[in-house]
């Protein structure tokens, strides 16, 4: 008996075993247990640092991650709750899969979660299932990230996308990856941006606005993206070197890992380009405070830069990257007259002679320019093998130049630093006036810009040829009269001044899209909405000072008691304009604006108006306004303090 008992003993243990091995296996959720107890008795999940991982902002309802692609969350209700997804997350990484792909790896998909866990909780990665993440660590691997490098690409009115410029990192590889030296363009560049899907202006124009195209964090080789500013678009690059840790540069690449795997709903006024970028480095550095220094509303690439500044130390150095254009005009001034007519023929007829007598060196110096203008003239065709005729007028130049064993001499392009984008003003700017009107009396009058700059502005940090203006708005109030009139308003407001030169002919033009009060007999006092377009020639920095700017307009203007085409209520005026800008170093501008019209089929049959604006930057964010205006109907003058911010 006693033996058949310890042969049943033993058949038991036998068939109990396995079942017995099967449960000391624990689940996912039991292995993560003890580290979701301890995130629970810290209250990790209200850690400033997993907070921006999540890009989870507070709102009047509570938490709601701004990132919109589903997949970045592991828990069903993770957009809104960042602690049900701080658990779900570590119950993902104890998981042994299988995953369909390596992205649905929680360990491959959230290096920078895994990172940040690991930190607080203690939790060690080599106590996680094994598994292979080859894609994350190929990533990883490319970029070898050693430092991070904001990247201002500086306006562009050619793009409306890029018109307010635009923002991008830079993921800076070791020195030492190549003969001991930093070599910026073997740097990798990532880029926030709207993944376009339309060619149309005015859906564009409608998703950019309501947030309907996605917005996507991708990575390009650096030299691509200043190929792509510098080369194609001419836009000179601002590169502001920042103060991270290896640590926190670690992190940052990681996070931008987690980032290029899901998207955002793209808004063209906030949400863009320069918000997120903000975002990424906030999440790998918590100790920033950079989206609480934009204002809401509107938020520009500029404001971007400022932010950076406004933390004390963050910014170790700045360089400029010159674009082509800029690197063709340096060449250029150190030419006579005579040597740059021949660099510009010689840019579309490379067997055209030199001068006689010029010096081997000197006809080096033409070659190069003209080399620089070419490329400046037809960069992207070139590169892109688009336009065989040029690729055969820079191969017959480049066979020129090789037949003067001359070097070139070091170009040296110095940094414009008054044109700085931290150094400009504030894009935000707000006025309050008072005047006199001929037609109705004294008045006060409010005015306000979302964005971002105009011709008499303070010069320092933008372009001096360019106003871009978003929103631009004034209001008056005639206190005899108890009127309160909308003076003038747009929508969008564009002046781009190309000066004429030797080397290029390209036009001027502007732009506006808004609304105005009429103040001729078309209907006197009256508001009416305008479209104007404009093009002409430009000329600037007369006597070092003095721009001018000559267009032919056409101008639309509709409201329901204008007396406009046939009686209608639309009124085309054509005609030219005239603008002239006084630049007293940088503390005065003086700008003066002439215009006609022609009205075919109207009442009356032409209008006119003259306007002059002075003003006087007392410091970088307040001026003294003095301006002035005479139109058939009316003639006004009024002043007061601008303030930026």
């Amino acid at each position: 008996m006693a033996s058949t008992g310890a042969a049943l003993l033993l058949c038991s243990f036998l068939l109990a075993a396995p079942a017995g091995a099967a449960e000391a296996v624990p689940s996912p959720a039991q292995a993560a247990a003890p580290h979701v107890a301890r995130a629970r008795a810290a209250r990790l999940a209200e850690d400033l640092g997993w907070l921006r991982l999540g890009h989870w902002r507070k709102g009047l309802f509570g938490w709601k991650s701004e990132i919109d692609g589903p997949q970045f969350f592991l828990a069903p209700e993770g957009k809104e709750d960042p602690a049900a997804e701080l658990e779900a997350t570590l119950e993902g990484f104890f998981s042994s899969g299988p995953f369909a792909d390596e992205l649905s790896d929680p360990v491959c998909r959230f290096p920078a979660r895994l990172a940040f866990l690991a930190a607080r909780l203690g939790l060690d990665p080599a106590a996680l299932p094994p598994r292979s993440c080859p894609k994350r660590d190929d990533f990883l691997a490319r970029v070898r990230p050693a430092g991070v490098t904001l990247v201002f690409s500086s306006y562009y009115l050619n793009n409306p996308s890029s018109s307010f410029g635009h923002t991008l990192l830079r993921l800076d590889k070791a020195e030492g990856a190549r003969e001991g030296k930093h070599f910026e363009l073997l740097d990798y560049g990532v880029d926030y941006a709207a993944t376009v899907d339309t060619s149309n202006a005015i859906l564009y124009a409608v998703k950019g606005v309501f947030g309907l195209f996605k917005g996507e964090f991708k990575h390009y080789a650096y030299y691509y993206k200043v190929r792509q500013y510098g080369d194609f678009e001419s836009r000179d690059l601002w590169e502001y070197d920042l103060a991270f840790t290896p640590d926190e540069t670690a992190l940052l690449a990681r996070h931008l890992w987690e980032l290029g795997g899901t998207w955002f709903a793209y808004w063209y006024l906030d949400e863009n380009c320069s918000y997120h970028v903000l975002g990424a480095l906030e999440a790998a550095a918590p100790r920033l405070e950079l989206l609480a220094r934009v204002r809401g509303g509107v938020v520009l690439p500029s404001d971007t830069v400022k932010a950076l500044f406004a933390n004390p130390g963050l910014v170790r150095a700045v360089h400029y990257r010159p674009s082509i254009r800029t690197q063709f005009e340096a060449r250029a001034r150190t030419l006579s007259g005579l040597e740059l007519d021949t660099a510009v023929e010689l840019a579309s007829r490379p067997s055209a002679p030199f001068p006689p007598a010029l010096a081997p060196a000197r006809r080096v110096a033409v070659l190069d320019a003209a080399q620089d203008l070419l490329d400046l003239r037809h960069g992207r065709k070139l590169v892109m093998g688009e336009d065989p005729r040029a690729a055969r007028l820079r191969q017959a130049l480049l066979e020129r130049r090789a037949e003067l064993p001359v070097p070139s001499a070091p170009l040296q392009v110095p940094a414009p630093e008054a044109r700085r984008p931290d150094r400009g003003h504030g894009s935000l700017r707000a006025g309050l006036m008072g005047g006199a009107s001929r037609a109705y009396g004294g008045f006060a009058a409010l005015e306000g810009r979302l964005a971002l700059h105009d011709l008499a502005d303070p010069l320092q940090g933008y372009p001096p040829t360019a106003q871009i203006e978003f929103l631009p708005a004034r209001l008056r109030y005639y206190p005899e009269r108890s009127r309160l009139e909308l003076d003038d308003a747009s929508l969008v407001k564009v002046v781009s001044l190309n000066p004429l030169s030797r080397w290029d002919q390209r036009p001027s033009w502007r732009m506006r899209v808004g609304a105005t009060t009429v103040r001729d007999a078309g209907c006197a006092g009256c508001l009416a909405g305008v479209a104007e377009l404009g093009g002409g020639l430009g000329l600037a920095d007369l006597g070092g000072a003095i721009d001018l700017l000559a267009l032919g307009d056409a101008e639309l203007l509709g409201a329901p008691s204008l007396e406009g085409i046939r009686g209608a209520g639309a009124r085309l005026g054509l005609g030219p304009s005239a603008l002239v800008r006084v630049r007293a170093g940088d503390r005065a501008v003086l700008l003066a604006d002439a215009r006609w019209r022609y009205l075919p089929l109207a009442t009356p049959e032409q209008t006119w108006s003259v306007s002059g604006t002075l003003r006087l930057h007392l410091t970088r964010a307040l001026s003294l306004a003095v301006e002035a205006r005479a139109a058939p109907e009316d003639r006004d003058v009024q002043a007061g303090l601008l303030l930026y911010r």
